[in-house]
Parts: C-alpha cells; structure tokens; sequence
C-alpha cells in the first residue's frame, strides 16, 4: 500500500504541479476580477489535492521515526509562526510549564501532528464571535505532554469514535451542522497520521469535546533522558550487574547512541563501547574487534540492514548476545520467529527507557555467560 501510494502522489503531484505553474503565471497577468477568483480557487485546490497525497503517503507508508532531541515548546512555537496568517483574529494563550525536558522524537512528525492539531482548532473556531486557542506543555510523572483546547464547534457525540477513521471529515460537504466557515475543508486524513505519530513514539492521544463549546486534544509522549538517574543507576547495582565489556554499538542516528554510549561507559556500567554509524563500519568493527555484545539498530543507511549485519556476524559467531532496538513494524513481525530460533537475541522497541535497555543488555550478557 505504501509503494502504490508513494508512486500514486508522485505521479499525481507532476500534474498538480504543471496546474499550479501554469495558473500562477496567469494570475500575474489577470485583470479581470472574475477570472482571477476563478484562478485562485483553482491554485488553492492544487495545494489541497498536494497535501492530499502527503498525508496519504504518511497514512499509507510505516515509516520509522527519526530521533533526535528538542525542546517541545520551540517547536510548537515554530508551528505557530508558520500559521501565523490563520491565526489572525484568535486569541491564542501559550502556557508553558517549566522544567519540561527535551523530547527525543522524530521533530518532523512531531511537528506535523502541531500543525494537524493546530489548523484544526483553527477551523473548529471560524464560525465563534470570540475564538480562542489554549496551547499548553508540562511535565508529568516519566511524560512530556501537550494540549490544545479551544472554544470551537466541538465534535457531535456521535462521531467521537469516527475522528480517527481515514477519510473521515466533519469539514466542508460533510458540514451539516454549518459549523464551519464555507471554503474550509479537510482531507480526512489529519488525525489519522497525528494518532499514528503518537503510536509510533509509544504515546497516549486522548480528546474531550463538546458539541458547541469546544474540543481538547492531549497528547503525552516517554520522556527519554540522556543519562540514568541515581534512582535507576541504584537498580541497577542491586542486580547482578554485568560490567567492563566490550561492546559494539550500531546505530545512525548519533543523539540515540550518544546517550546508549554515555550509559554504557559511566557507573555502573563501566562497558568499553565502540559505535558505527552505518554497516560497513559495523562489520570492519566487527573483523578488527572482539565484542561481549552488539546493540543493533535495524533501520541503517546504506545498503547493509540490521538484519544483514546479524547474518554477516552469525557466520562466524553463533553465541554473542545481539540486541535489536527497532521501532520498525516489519522488523517488529519477523524479530518473534528470530527469537524463537535464536536464544542470544533479544528485541527493545523506540523509544525505550535507558533503564529498560541496560537491563536487557545485562540479561544477555549474563545468559551467555551462564552458558559457558
């Protein structure tokens, strides 16, 4: 479905493309009054019909996060700057709560549920005499977490349980209730890809709403930090700690390995750890070096996978633990029969805890050792 969907908005988009070239050079020279509506309207159905397809390309592909750390509170006020010009007339109240850390996510998906959220409230309040947008983030127990309330149309009880349905809108043709302004419609695939995101970073998306009196949006994503906390590191003493291994981390995206490399190498833990960034440099790694274990990332650049890599290294050694971090929905469906055949491999889905992961390194190095 993905393929056939990447190949579907290529396609469509060169039409769309050569359609919104075309009518901006008429648009330039037009004067009559009339023609250009006519013109403009056919510009802004190009742009619907182009995020259209991008958002059925996100719904229709598994594509797995990219993750790198940022402050959650200077990406939603990047996406407010963008929709500055919708946001003309609306009241918007930011409240940030301090001491929120920063999110490791994929920043893009991330941003495109904001705009997602965002433009929805936007349109939620086109038809309200006193539109307001309430945008809040905080930090609550291990999560980061977000709102967006307004005072908007709200969403009729009946379709609370349709909103994440593709295709579903409330917006434009389907607007029975006349709740929003004429012109304003939806794709229906919106929220579908924010609740995808939020499931992709092993979150929690949650909606209250009113009919008439407004809608609000919760999400709340792990909050992943760049070092264990005295609490963790005291766990971990009291269990039967492996320590001073050799081993080899591989993973291309340098804010994840930078943290699962600071773990490792600090108390408790006091591993020797080398890292590569794609699988070439893995497998030379692997030639040159003895390593007690390897932490596998799936996704790599290049031509050599996770998987390759583990068959590459299977070859000559058939005993050294390997632990998959892979938030990959394919890779999620074969790691259960791999398990099964072999029983030095073990699997942490993305976004995992640094506590989650240095115990399971440990109980694969303790199980090898065991064997021995």
């Amino acid at each position: 479905m993905g393929r056939v969907a990447g190949k579907m908005a290529h396609d469509f988009n060169n039409i769309l493309g050569i359609i919104m070239g075309n009518t901006e050079l008429v648009l330039l020279d037009c004067k009559d009054t009339e023609t250009r509506k006519t013109l403009e309207l056919i510009f802004e159905q190009t742009i619907r019909g182009k995020n259209l397809t991008k958002n059925l390309v996100v719904f229709a592909k598994d594509q797995e996060p990219k993750q790198e750390f940022f402050r959650i509170n200077e990406k939603i006020d990047l996406v407010i700057d963008l929709l500055r010009n919708d946001l003309e007339g609306i009241e918007l109240i930011k409240e940030y709560k301090p001491g929120v850390p920063e999110l490791l996510a994929d920043s893009g998906m991330i941003e495109h549920a904001f705009v997602n959220l965002i433009q929805n409230s936007i349109h939620a309040t086109s038809m309200i005499e006193s539109p307001r947008i309430i945008v809040r983030t905080y930090f609550l127990g291990e999560n980061i977490c977000f709102e967006v309330e307004d005072n908007g149309c709200g969403i009729p009880k009946e379709h609370m349980e349709n909103i994440y349905e593709p295709s579903f809108t409330l917006k434009g043709t389907r607007d029975v209730t006349d709740s929003y302004k004429t012109g304003i419609k939806g794709t229906g695939y919106g929220m579908v890809n924010v609740k995808k995101y939020i499931k992709q970073h092993k979150g929690n998306l949650s909606v209250e709403s009113e009919f008439g009196s407004g809608t609000k949006f919760t999400i709340s994503l792990p909050a992943i930090k760049k070092e264990l906390t005295k609490k963790e590191k005291t766990e971990i003493r009291n269990t039967k700690l492996q320590f001073e291994k050799n081993i080899l981390i591989i993973e291309d995206e340098q804010a994840i390995s930078d943290v699962q490399y600071r773990i490792l190498t600090q108390t408790p833990c006091n591993h020797k750890v080398d890292i590569a960034n794609n699988g070439q440099v893995a497998i030379d790694l692997f030639i040159r070096n003895k390593y007690d274990l390897i932490s596998l990332d799936y996704i790599l650049p290049g031509d050599i996978n996770g998987m390759d890599i583990y068959h590459h290294i299977r070859e000559t050694n058939k005993t050294i633990p390997i632990l998959f971090i892979s938030g990959n929905i394919e890779f999620l469906e074969s790691i259960k029969e791999l398990k099964q055949k072999d029983v030095n491999v073990d699997h942490l889905s993305k976004p995992c805890q640094n506590i989650d992961y240095v115990n399971s390194i440990n109980k694969l190095i303790e199980r090898a050792v065991s064997a021995k």
